[in-house]
């Protein structure tokens, strides 16, 4: 008789989770229920899990984070571009090539210096560059995120108003990142945007490039360890030539550039160079390039580009952005000498 009560209760349990219904602030919504069947048809979720996960979701909030007092600028990639006012390069310059974050990373370089040699050989990238990336993306892992991933990525999906595919992608891949690293998906903590972990990198791209670099068996945003290694392949992914050119300046007359188009994918040659009286300030063997002009209060900064300062662009698709992690990283080499 008790063993049958039991039984009773058991199937009574079982039935209540498998039928559990959605609450909060999605509970109505059409769209979230789809992707909830989306996710269990072609990734094999638990319905329990999921419907518990968005049944907690909430609107994203900014969480106060402790740091030291530093002016650490943040939001690299907001759609409003601040550094781009009457100052330009030179206010973006300042918050991001600050002395203390170049001093800061010439710690971290030779905190790591043995891994990063390994990670250089492996992957073909160089270590200064590797640096100033996480330098600039978290100020060498101290700033982590602001907002909890996930209800940053639901609400971006499904109350935001641009974007939405895009977000819809990254809130399927950190489901699957969570659930393949055992990793607590109410814990993981990123930007607006769902750049996640020291790298500040979606989560697409820690499933398509993520290393496990420690061997602990996870792939860990936060790790300084797999995060290193999982910039570096993802670069070497984009394109990278260890040792290659990133930028070189060059010199012309007057105070505004003005004599060919830049910041366009338009490459040119030395002779298009001559004839404008356009000087580099070193030599080079690349046979073409491009030009991008970096606006400062009172002039233009000219320079030559190569294919490694583009691959740096996919990683944040701003001029101003790849410029400041290549001058981080030969400000960051010139005192590990």
């Amino acid at each position: 008789m008790i063993f049958r009560i039991f039984l009773v209760l058991f199937l009574a349990l079982s039935l209540q989770a498998k039928t559990k219904k959605l609450t909060g602030m999605y509970a109505d919504n059409k769209e979230v229920k789809k992707f909830i069947n989306y996710m269990i048809r072609k990734h094999n979720f638990k319905r329990s899990y999921l419907t518990d996960v968005f049944s907690k979701a909430s609107k994203p909030k900014r969480f106060k984070i402790k740091q030291k007092r530093r002016k650490i600028a943040t939001g690299v990639a907001k759609g409003k571009k601040w550094w781009l006012r009457s100052s330009g390069y030179t206010k973006f310059e300042k918050s991001f090539l600050a002395e203390d974050r170049v001093r800061q990373g010439v710690k971290f370089l030779k905190r790591y210096k043995t891994i990063l040699a390994k990670i250089e050989k492996k992957y073909k990238v160089d270590k200064e560059i590797i640096v100033a990336i996480i330098g600039i993306e978290t100020y060498y892992g101290e700033i982590k995120g602001h907002y909890e991933t996930f209800n940053a990525l639901v609400y971006n999906t499904f109350k935001g108003k641009k974007r939405k595919r895009f977000f819809k992608y990254e809130l399927e891949n950190l489901l699957l990142l969570a659930y393949r690293q055992k990793l607590n998906i109410r814990l993981l903590k990123s930007s607006i945007y769902g750049a996640l972990g020291i790298g500040q990198l979606v989560p697409h791209s820690y499933i398509k490039y993520g290393v496990d670099f420690d061997k602990n068996g996870k792939i860990e945003p936060f790790s300084n360890l797999d995060t290193m290694a999982t910039v570096a392949n993802f670069l070497k992914h984009k394109g990278w030539k260890l040792h290659k050119n990133v930028a070189i300046r060059a010199s012309y007359d007057g105070m505004r550039f003005k004599s060919l188009k830049t910041n366009t994918r338009r490459y040119y040659t030395l002779d298009n160079l001559y004839f404008y009286d356009i000087l580099p300030k070193k030599k080079f063997k690349e046979r073409r390039f491009r030009l991008i002009k970096l606006k400062r209060a009172e002039y233009d900064e000219l320079w030559l580009t190569f294919r490694n300062f583009y691959v740096l662009r996919r990683y944040n698709a701003s001029n101003y952005y790849a410029m400041a992690v290549y001058q981080l990283s030969q400000e960051i080499k010139k005192r590990v000498k």
